[in-house]
């Protein structure tokens, strides 16, 4: 469920990065087939982006740093990407937020869909209700509706009122035949359906609404080029823009239907009289380079291992869940202004964040600074019964100023799995343990309370000492840390290995 909150996050960031561009530079300019291109180039490129997944070293912090809010933002609202304490669990009120935000837009998107598939089926049934012709694959049905005539599919709706041999008539028909010839119908379609999906994203409605307009602005240009009237080019216009005055029909959204009289039509009338600036143009249309390469930089980059490095995929899907140590007002150890439950917390969001690239779905105890006592650790992890517990700490030697703690993981006998806690640790030790530290990681039994009581695999990691300037880099230092986070992911997949 986050996966796919944060994906609408970024699709929607990424169509207002590039509609903001089609607003500034491309709006109301003569260059109406690459405008169409421009605008359904949005839609596609804020879907495909975010599905997109490079692995690159020199965008991993930044990513980090863009995304680090919004994944806060999601842990608080309590959803099951993001485990609370057990106490929270336990009580039968827990509102589950995401929930709540997901059916309803469902529920909405459900009757977006409704109406635009009504509307559909309206204009498919005047088929039949009218008398039909065909001519060179266009099917003519000729009404006595008022707003006709307007277009859909391969499909004219005539009014039999208007001589399709007169010279409106003939321009009109042009105007149509261009709507179907282009097969505008599927782009209007195509974009209204986005827009019933992603309801939320307010950049697709603007989308929708900018690309009709452009399809009428194609289609007028092509109605008075190629209309056989016997007249100049002016005296088109000039019958065009009368017929335009003479009456028109409002727009609405979710119209799959193109009107030639609708509005606005002081854009239509505008747009005729306006010239290309070819120089203009073309470099109005390569910016869109640098904008699709800005977007693919801060969107389709994921932080994994160094580059070089291969990812270790579990088997199968584990379920980890991260214990945060400390919190609230238990600070834990304390140094100078580090305070040990701030980094622990750190580590912990972090092995979250990269755990889907191991094939691991990871919880937290904590995502916020709060108190959670022994016991509520402990019941939350045997409530959720994930595959592996770990608890993140760092260590404080006392009265020695440079710390000389080291990469320390201790398990419990009296596990409900010992055997599998020992091979967890030995497996974590192993990759995770740094060059500097070689000489110095140790394997301990401790009889600590959160590996004692848990029923599933459980070890506690210190990360160094918290008075260490050089061991604490591994926390402070993004590009560290996520190297130190890869290393303990990849030994919880390696402990799984057969």
């Amino acid at each position: 469920m986050q996966e796919l909150i944060l994906f609408v996050l970024k699709s929607t960031t990424i169509s207002g990065i590039l509609s903001g561009w089609y607003f500034l530079a491309l709006k109301n300019r003569r260059m109406h087939n690459y405008n169409r291109f421009f605008l359904l180039f949005t839609l596609y490129a804020s879907l495909q982006i975010p599905l997109l997944d490079f692995n690159w070293s020199p965008v991993m912090e930044t990513q980090a740093v863009l995304f680090n809010s919004a994944r806060l933002m999601l842990h608080t609202l309590n959803g099951p990407d993001s485990l609370p304490s057990a106490t929270q669990n336990q009580t039968a009120n827990t509102i589950n937020w995401q929930a709540i935000i997901i059916g309803i837009s469902i529920t909405v998107s459900l009757g977006l869909l409704v109406t635009m598939l009504t509307r559909v089926f309206m204009i498919l049934r005047l088929g039949k209700k009218y008398p039909n012709s065909f001519a060179d694959g266009i099917r003519m049905v000729h009404t006595n509706l008022p707003n006709a005539p307007f277009s859909f599919m391969n499909t004219i709706y005539w009014r039999d009122t208007l001589s399709p041999e007169s010279a409106s008539g003939k321009i009109i028909l042009q105007h149509e035949l261009t709507h179907i010839k282009q097969k505008h119908t599927i782009d209007k379609l195509v974009s209204q359906l986005l827009s019933c999906i992603f309801w939320m994203n307010p950049f697709y409605w603007f989308i929708q609404k900018e690309l009709g307009m452009v399809h009428e602005f194609i289609a007028d240009e092509e109605a008075i080029v190629n209309s056989n009237n016997g007249l100049r080019q002016e005296d088109h216009t000039a019958v065009f823009a009368k017929m335009l005055l003479q009456v028109h029909f409002s727009t609405t959204y979710l119209t799959p239907e193109h009107q030639f009289f609708s509005s606005p039509i002081k854009r239509r009338l505008t747009m005729l009289q306006k010239n290309k600036i070819i120089k203009a143009s073309v470099l109005r249309r390569a910016a869109i380079l640098p904008l699709l390469a800005g977007s693919i930089l801060l969107f389709a980059f994921s932080p994994r291992t160094a580059p070089g490095s291969a990812v270790m995929k579990a088997d199968k899907k584990l379920v980890l869940l991260v214990d945060a140590g400390h919190g609230g007002t238990d600070a834990g150890g304390q140094y100078g202004s580090l305070l040990e439950k701030d980094l622990s917390l750190k580590v912990a969001m972090r092995l979250k964040d990269l755990a889907p690239n191991y094939n691991i779905e990871a919880y937290l105890t904590r995502s916020e600074d709060k108190f959670l006592s022994l016991d509520e650790r402990v019941a939350a992890s045997n409530q959720l019964h994930p595959d592996d517990f770990i608890s993140i700490h760092v260590d404080d030697e006392p009265g020695k100023e440079n710390g000389k703690g080291t990469f320390d993981i201790a398990i419990n006998d009296k596990n409900a799995k010992a055997e599998e806690s020992k091979r967890l640790a030995y497996a974590i030790l192993k990759r995770a343990s740094r060059p500097e530290w070689e000489q110095k990681k140790n394997f301990s039994e401790k009889n600590l309370y959160v590996l004692r009581e848990n029923i599933s695999s459980a070890a506690l990691i210190e990360i160094g000492d918290i008075k260490n300037k050089e061991q604490m880099q591994h926390i402070l230092d993004n590009a560290k840390l996520d190297e130190l986070c890869n290393r303990i992911l990849e030994g919880v997949v390696e402990a799984h290995k057969e």
